[in-house]
């Protein structure tokens, strides 16, 4: 990945099937993230301790670079795709950013004529709204269950409202 003339993404996919292995040994932010990897090399170690110097190596490899970071996608959540999306888009360079206005006090070519590069890197730069990494270990890894029975009520409620209105417009 050092040596690629492209940008990456690197995609925890599947989330939606992680508590189908069991429990996570961290948090999901930490497999994400990918800060201090000195606690993942203690359970590695502990697991399988024939690896722990290829392990240790690796770790210690990702570490030294910090360019190792994963985005998350559960594909029967609309909002982890969204964010997907935008993410890839950032990344591309594929950022939209609205002409600045002018006002009749401005001189004559500043204003939508002129590219708003402060604005451009605002947004290619910042945070990505709407999108955390403990509302997803939330929905798809402590408490899928009760989330999926809510999303199934809701629907109903949705679907049973949407029969009425058709009815009463009939």
């Amino acid at each position: 990945m050092l040596h690629m003339g492209l940008p990456h993404v690197n995609v925890l996919s599947k989330l939606d099937l992680l508590s189908r292995y069991g429990d996570l040994d961290f948090n999901l932010d930490f497999y994400t993230e990918v800060q201090d990897l000195s606690y993942l090399q203690n359970v590695l170690s502990a697991s399988h301790p024939r690896f722990s110097a290829l392990n240790e190596a690796i770790c210690g490899l990702v570490e030294d670079f910090s360019l190792v970071a994963f985005e998350t996608l559960a594909v029967e959540d609309k909002q982890s795709m969204i964010h997907l999306t935008r993410t890839i888009d950032r990344i591309l360079g594929y950022v939209f950013v609205q002409a600045p206005q002018t006002d009749g006090n401005a001189p004559q070519g500043i204003g939508t004529l002129r590219p708003n590069q402060d604005a451009l890197f605002t947004s290619a730069m910042g945070a990505l709204p709407g999108h955390s990494i403990q509302d997803i270990q939330e929905r798809w890894v402590d408490s899928r269950e009760e989330y999926d029975a809510w999303e199934s009520r809701e629907w109903r409620k949705e679907g049973e409202e949407a029969a009425k209105r058709e009815n009463q417009n009939n």
